[in-house]
C-alpha cells in the first residue's frame, strides 16, 4: 500500500498509516540546534527536495535517562540528541475539512520528557475527535533554559522553539487537515506551566486560540542573577564562557545533573528566566491585564493529590510524624505553620479524609505547587474573560496499593486514552469504570477543541469558573461539580 503523502511548504513527507489515521512524525520545525546555534533562538528549518521518510520519531531533547518514577507514569523518551526540534502529527485525512488542531507541550520539569512518549500517542485521540494532534519536541535542562546574554542565550529558548513550533503550525497544518484558525494548546507539568508563560509572552501572541492548563499554572520565574550564576558555573567548569559552544552535549548534560542531585540538590533551577526582554515580568501581570489572550478560553486543572506521586514513591514518607511535619511545612507557611497543621488536620477531617501527617503534606504541598497557582491563574484570567473552566481529577491509582492518591500525572493518559500502554494499566487501573473516565476526560478535551467549550452529554452541567462560586468538575468515577471544594485551605493560603 502506498504510503500516505503530504506537501509542506519545505518539501513533501511519506508517512504511515494506521486504523484510517495518517501519522507523519519527525517533522523538523526549526534547523538544529547545534554548533554555533546552540542557546540561539530556533532559526528555520531548511527545505528538502526529496521525498522525506517521516515513519520515525526524530530524537528527543537531549537528557537523562529517568528513575523508576519515569517510567510508571511513561516518559520514556526514546533516543536523544542536541537536534531534536522535531514535531509529529496525526490526522483522519490531509485534505479540506479544516479539523480543530491540538497541540501537546510535553511536561517532564523542562528537564526530561519528549513529544514520542507512548502515552501520548495520537491516533485514538485525533480518530475519537476528528482532530487533528501535534506533538512536539523543546530544548530541555541547560540547552533550552542557559541564561548567558554573552552566548545571545536569553534563557527562554525552549519557550523559543514552542512558540516556533505553535508558528509552524498556523503556517502548515492546512495542508494535514487541520484549521490553522483553530489551534488549542494543550500540556501538563511543566507543559502547563510552560503554557502559561506563552500566555504572558509578546513573542508568543497570536500563537493558539484556547489554552488548556493540566497541573501547570503560574510559577516562579528564573531571575537573571540566579541564571547567570549558574552560566558562571558552567563556564568556570569548562574554560569559561566563550569556550561552552565547544564542550561535547554530553559532558553538560553531566555536569546539568550533577547540580540537581547530591548535595548540590536544589543549588541549580532549569526554566523560564526574566531576562528583562522576552520576559520581562511575572506571568501574573500580563494574563491579569489580558495583555494578549483577552477573550481566550481557558480549561485549566489539577489532580487531587499531585505531591502523592513523591510521597508515595518514598517508603520513608508513611513514617513522618508531627515534628517532621512541622519542620516540613515551615518552609510553606513560616510563622503560621502550627494555625496550617491544625486547619488542615480539622478540615480533612471534617470532610472524614485521612489526617495522617503524610496526606497532610500531600494535601500542603498539592496547595501550593498545584491548586492555588491554578486558582490564581484563572482568577487572573478571568477577570477579564468569560470562558474559563476549573477541574479536579480525582481517580485514585491503584499502583502501590494506593498510596499514590489521585497523583500528579495520573490523568494524562486518560485524556489520550493511553491506559493500556506499557506501565499504565497499573498506575491507572483498568476495567469499564477506568474506561469510562478516559472517554469522558476526554470527549471534554475534544469539544474544548472543537466548541470552545468542555461540556458534552455524558458530564454534568459545567458551569463556568468565576472567584464567588469556584465551580469546579470532580472527574471521578462519579462526575459531579462542586462549588469552592476544599475552600478552608484554599482560603487559608490566599490570605497569607
Amino acid at each position: 500500500m502506498r504510503s500516505p503523502r503530504v506537501a509542506t511548504s519545505l518539501g513533501a513527507l511519506a508517512g504511515s498509516e494506521s486504523g484510517g489515521i495518517l501519522c507523519f512524525k519527525g517533522i523538523p520545525y526549526a534547523a538544529p540546534p547545534v554548533g554555533d546555534a546552540r542557546w540561539r533562538a530556533p532559526r528555520s528549518a531548511q527545505p528538502w527536495s526529496d521525498l522525506r521518510d517521516a515513519t520515525r520519531f526524530g530524537c528527543s531533547a537531549l537528557q537523562y535517562k529517568g528513575d523508576g518514577m519515569a517510567d510508571m507514569i511513561g516518559i520514556a523518551a526514546g533516543p536523544t540528541s542536541e537536534d531534536c526540534l522535531y514535531l509529529n502529527v496525526w490526522t483522519p485525512g490531509c485534505d479540506e475539512r479544516r479539523r480543530p488542531v491540538l497541540v501537546w507541550i510535553h511536561g517532564g520539569a523542562n528537564l526530561v520528557g519528549s513529544g514520542a512518549q507512548p502515552r501520548i500517542e495520537g491516533e485514538r485521540l485525533a480518530r475519537a475527535g476528528d482532530v487533528v494532534v501535534v506533538t512536539i519536541n523543546y530544548r530541555l535542562g541547560v540547552f533550552g533554559f542557559l541564561h548567558a546574554p554573552e552566548l545571545g542565550a536569553s534563557g527562554n529558548e525552549a519557550l523559543l522553539d514552542q512558540i516556533a513550533a505553535l508558528r509552524w503550525v498556523r503556517a502548515e497544518i492546512a495542508a494535514f487537515g487541520g484549521d490553522p484558525c483553530n489551534v488549542t494548546v494543550f500540556g501538563q507539568s511543566a507543559g502547563g506551566f510552560d503554557i502559561a508563560e506563552l500566555m504572558a509572552m509578546p513573542a508568543a501572541a497570536g500563537c493558539f486560540d484556547a489554552a488548556m492548563l493540566m497541573s501547570g499554572s503560574l510559577t516562579p520565574h528564573v531571575s537573571r542573577e540566579e541564571g547567570a550564576a549558574v552560566a558562571e558555573r558552567f563556564a568556570a567548569r569548562f574554560g569559561g564562557t566563550s569556550k561552552l559552544r565547544d564542550v561535547a552535549a554530553g559532558d553538560l548534560l553531566e555536569m546539568q545533573r550533577e547540580l540537581l542531585s547530591g548535595t548540590q540538590a536544589r543549588t541549580a533551577r532549569f526554566g523560564p528566566v526574566r531576562d528583562g526582554e522576552l520576559v520581562s515580568e511575572d506571568a501574573a501581570g500580563p494574563i491579569g491585564r489580558g495583555d494578549h489572550t483577552r477573550g481566550l478560553p481557558v480549561l485549566i486543572g489539577h489532580t487531587r493529590d499531585e505531591w502523592g506521586l513523591w510521597t508515595g514513591m518514598d517508603l520513608a514518607m508513611a513514617s513522618l510524624d508531627d515534628a517532621g511535619l512541622a519542620r516540613r511545612a515551615l518552609r510553606l507557611f513560616g510563622a503560621h505553620t502550627p494555625e496550617a497543621i491544625e486547619l488542615y488536620r480539622e478540615a480533612r477531617s471534617r470532610r472524614g479524609e485521612s489526617t495522617r501527617c503524610e496526606q497532610l503534606w500531600v494535601a500542603m504541598m498539592t496547595d501550593a505547587r498545584f491548586r492555588m497557582p491554578a486558582i490564581r491563574t484563572a482568577e487572573l484570567h478571568g477577570s477579564h474573560t468569560r470562558d474559563v473552566w476549573m477541574y479536579s481529577f480525582e481517580h485514585v491509582s491503584p499502583a502501590l496499593h494506593g498510596r499514590l492518591g489521585a497523583c500528579h500525572s495520573l490523568d494524562v493518559p486518560f485524556v489520550w486514552s493511553t491506559l493500556d500502554v506499557d506501565n499504565l494499566p497499573r498506575l491507572c487501573g483498568t476495567g469499564p469504570v477506568v474506561e469510562r473516565l478516559s472517554s469522558r476526560f476526554m470527549r471534554a478535551v475534544l469539544a474544548f477543541a472543537r466548541h470552545h467549550d468542555p461540556s458534552h452529554g455524558d458530564l454534568p452541567a459545567w458551569p463556568r469558573y468565576d472567584a464567588h462560586d469556584r465551580a469546579t468538575l470532580r472527574l471521578d468515577a462519579q462526575c459531579t461539580v462542586a462549588n469552592a471544594p476544599r475552600d478552608e485551605e484554599r482560603a487559608f493560603c490566599a490570605a497569607l
